[in-house]
């Protein structure tokens, strides 16, 4: 849509709240004739698109409508917030009414604020950047429209995050004296709000400005704070010096955005009202226990949570209870289920999603790329592979190209997410500034020396291929985009956000910010990345929320979703995937349970559980139980990458067992197969699957660190095997090929002697190896004629402009019957080589190998290949109450 198109249907629609008709709008000399057609289907898409309720949970269904008496005539703050979404933001009709309806749904089920008493605890369930604040905001207007008095919206817990939030509430409910535009009009006298918190970075709640008297008058009262100790401490402290008839009396409305970040107890006991005092009892943890404190310092009050990730929220405990802070933040009244709004992009539009009645594959956008896991290695390494250079190149492409749409104006962000650590962000950000300053050094003087032809022939077969499938009319030649290339190009600055540095993506005062992101955790929730068009993410989450909340790429990208990008590991693109299908299942469980009229006392829901990743931290899900069911490795690699390091007693008695189990398993191969025989260590091939799941079996691994499943694996064999597949395996080990004393050799009772350890050592701060597997270990055992296919796939693949790795083309061609098992011997010496070349994010495994509890370990890894009967995904958690069927 070009600006003059965005100015007509602005203009339509401001003109059609006023009550004028269509035709007369459409004659009238403020819509140009050029744009008439244009916004006359516009309107009428509006005016056709149908309304789709949010799906709901309620503990009464048959309260009475206290909503519906109310005269909306007199309201002020969602009228004005109304106008301002339709003729400032330029919002369709057809999104109006949908957030009109689905905040009046959430409304409905507070109570009137004229009650006597009440304790309200909702959920809201939306998408990740789908317009949660928009609805909040909304109730918060409704509610204060309503009669509600005091408003306190928590927001993050750090200040970019609750000032993003203050930013937005100010813009949309609050207003601001100067009536500036891009701003909703300030309300009249004596109804505007009184707030408590500032705009600016350090604008969090402090008691020297506000005053108790504003609390007993009849204008609203706005605080946003962010969840942290001192502050919502200061919050509580001043408000029990307010009189006490004030707070019996102030209908309080609490908003709790990101609600299962620190808001969710992970410490306390569970232990219900009436049960008698346990004497090893726990109090919750801080932020949930001042969070249950503030709320029961009032009579009247409303707490709704909000939320992309749920799942930590769903899985609170129904009646916990603590004789100080009341009953934990269960959504004991409500859960809602926001609507994917139009023009929305989440997990299944980009990754696709499994149909779990057909197992067939919903396809996602072709826009994902993937980064090999060599880079992966590069990039922890510390230097740039070669896939982000040409993800730069595809930001300046697609900036190019959303100007020559006539965006040129709007904001746009390449976001580099590879590591939560600063040290890390701040030497990849000096990389990609120097990589960037030659990159535009090479446009400006050396255009004609490869840069422009390297650029053309990327666009025309990276992003025009893409872009025909999509909408054919905004396919364009390379000369169209020309132009715009250098200007995008002077205008992009490379920042490195995080506490470090203290820089922010300011949109406010930058709008037009072209910017190349460099970051970890500050970009990873709640941020929004204005305009983002190339996503280069690689940081692995072991937890289904933390994944889901670092896809900042999710969001309303209609018009220019063709020229996004994301470039991410091959097992992050299943991942997320694997996502799409956690939230589809999710919804479908609410859409069952609202049809039933179930209410949230009585629902126990239950979330699909990956073999690798967790739902949830340990402690958020310490009160769950998991029914376990079956999973498909189809064409995964599965392999002991994390160790429970961090606990060294656990860990070498882990280690003592597995060289048991392997010396016991080596003992039972016999000889090895010489025709496969390698530098690296013996192979043995027609291996029985009996075998491999009794070795399996007995090898242990840590069920929070080591990354792999193996009751979920041996399961998925035996099904396999009832179907004729993976019923043979090779078996082999990978040492080096050559001894190296550093390293040392151990004894796996193999019939060549002992076996030479490799080195594998470990990211900084974590319990992980980040990959245990080399390129080409796949390859092992695989027949000639195969792994000529698999290099022709390689060969194909970067013919596309793509990359695959030797590993996956292998893994693709292995017969379905076969299957490959890998043992690495792990020296307990690991250590960097050579020390401090490129290797600052890695450590030696052990901090002192010679340490009592220090062990050499056995690492494995599992290769299957494509089931030609691929197995439904069934493996669930549950909370205290466990999920049922209903028919």
């Amino acid at each position: 849509m070009t600006p003059e198109q965005q100015r007509a249907i602005r203009t339509a629609r401001s003109m059609l709240e006023l009550g004028h008709s269509l035709d007369l709008i459409l004659s009238s000399p403020f819509i140009p004739p050029e744009h008439r057609n244009f916004v006359r289907t516009e309107i009428e898409r509006d005016e056709s698109f149908p309304l789709v309720p949010a799906r709901m949970i309620v503990s009464d269904q048959g309260r009475p409508d206290w909503v519906a008496g109310l005269d909306r005539s007199s309201w002020c703050y969602w009228p004005a917030l109304r106008t301002f979404l339709l003729t400032t933001k330029n919002w369709a009709t057809a999104s109006i009414r949908s957030l009109d309806d689905s905040s009046d749904r959430v409304l409905r089920q507070l109570e009137p604020p004229w009650a006597d008493r009440f304790d309200i605890r909702g959920l809201v369930l939306g998408y990740i950047q789908s317009g949660k604040t928009a609805n909040y905001t909304s109730l918060i207007a409704k509610a204060a429209d309503a009669g509600y008095r005091l408003v306190i919206v928590l927001s993050g817990i750090d200040n970019g995050l609750r000032r993003q939030t203050n930013i937005r509430l100010k813009k949309e409910l609050v207003g601001y004296p100067d009536n500036r535009l891009g701003a909703v009009q300030m309300p009249p006298m004596g109804m505007q709000w009184h707030e408590f918190t500032r705009e600016d970075i350090d604008g969090d709640f402090q008691p020297g400005f506000a005053n108790h008297a504003a609390l007993q008058g009849s204008q609203p009262v706005l605080l946003v704070v962010k969840k942290n100790g001192p502050v919502l401490r200061r919050l509580m402290r001043w408000l029990d010096e307010a009189p006490t008839e004030i707070r019996q009396t102030l209908p309080m409305l609490l908003i709790d955005d990101e609600a299962d970040q620190a808001s969710v107890d992970t410490r306390g006991s569970r232990q219900g009202e009436e049960d008698p005092v346990d004497p090893d009892y726990e109090p919750p943890s801080v932020i949930n226990g001042l969070i249950r404190d503030l709320l029961q310092r009032f009579d009247r009050r409303a707490y709704v949570a909000y939320t992309a990730t749920p799942f930590a929220n769903i899985l609170i405990p129904h009646d916990t209870f603590d004789p100080s802070v009341g009953n934990d933040l269960y959504p004991k009244n409500f859960i809602v289920d926001l609507p994917k709004p139009p023009g929305y992009f989440g997990a299944e539009e980009f990754f696709g999603r499994i149909d779990p009645t057909t197992g067939m594959e919903i396809p996602g956008l072709d826009v994902i790329r993937e980064v090999a896991s060599e880079e992966v290695v590069s990039l922890q390494e510390g230097t740039i592979p070669e896939s982000l250079p040409r993800a730069i190149e595809d930001f300046i492409l697609a900036g190019a190209a959303r100007a020559s749409r006539g965006e040129g104006s709007a904001p746009s962000t390449m976001l580099i997410h590879t590591s939560q650590r600063i040290l890390v962000q701040a030497h990849l950000t000096r990389l990609v500034g120097e990589w960037f300053a030659e990159f535009r050094d090479e446009w400006r003087y050396q255009r004609r020396l490869g840069i422009r032809k390297r650029l053309q022939e990327r666009w025309d077969a990276e992003f025009r291929p893409v872009t025909q499938s999509r909408n054919l009319e905004r396919d364009v030649d390379f000369s169209v985009i020309e132009p715009h290339v250098g200007s995008f190009i002077e205008a992009v600055q490379v920042k490195e956000i995080n506490s470090a540095t203290g820089d922010v993506l300011d949109y406010e005062r930058e709008p037009s910010l072209k910017a190349i992101a460099v970051g970890g955790n500050r970009l990873s929730r709640g941020l929004t990345l204005e305009g983002l068009l190339i996503s280069f993410f690689v940081r692995r989450s072991m937890t289904y929320d933390t994944l889901m909340q670092m896809g900042r790429w999710f969001g309303f990208r209609e018009g220019y979703e063709d020229i996004t990008r994301i470039y991410t590991t091959s097992e992050l693109e299943e991942w997320f995937s694997e996502l799409a299908f956690v939230e589809y299942r999710l919804r479908e469980d609410i859409q069952v349970y609202e049809s039933h009229g179930l209410t949230p006392h009585q629902v126990g829901m239950r979330i699909w559980q990956h073999p690798t990743m967790q739902v949830t931290s340990r402690v958020k899900r310490r009160f769950t139980s998991t029914t376990v069911l079956q999973q498909s490795y189809s064409l995964a690699l599965e392999q002991t990458f994390k160790f429970p390091l961090d606990r060294p007693e656990d860990l070498a008695i882990q280690a003592e067992l597995n060289l048991q189990e392997v010396r016991t398993f080596a003992g039972r191969l016999g000889a090895p197969d010489p025709a496969c025989a390698t530098d690296k260590g013996p192979v043995w091939t027609g291996v029985s699957a009996d075998e491999v799941l009794s070795f399996l079996r007995g090898y242990r691994a840590d069920n929070d660190d080591s990354g792999i499943n193996i009751p979920l694996i041996c399961d998925y064999i035996e099904k396999a095997v009832a179907e004729g597949e993976l019923i043979r395996w090779i078996v082999a080990v990978r040492g080096i090929e050559t001894n190296n004393p550093a390293l040392g050799t151990v004894d796996w009772n193999l019939p060549d002697g002992p076996v030479n350890q490799i080195s594998r050592t470990r990211l900084r701060h974590t319990n992980s190896l980040g990959v245990i597997t080399s390129p080409g270990d796949e390859e092992v055992g695989l027949a000639q004629d195969l792994l000529e296919k698999a290099q022709a796939s390689i060969q194909e693949a970067k013919a596309r402009g793509g990359k695959k790795s030797r590993n996956v083309a292998a893994r693709e061609q292995r017969p379905a019957t076969d299957g490959l098992l890998l043992l690495y011997p792990i020296s307990r010496y690991s250590t960097p080589d050579p020390p401090g070349a490129g290797t600052q994010n890695r450590k030696p495994l052990y901090d002192n190998p010679n340490a009592g509890h220090s062990r050499d370990l056995v690492g494995i890894a599992l290769s299957f290949p494509q089931a030609i009967r691929a197995q439904p995904v069934e493996a669930y958690l549950e909370g205290t109450v466990g999920w049922r069927p209903v028919e």
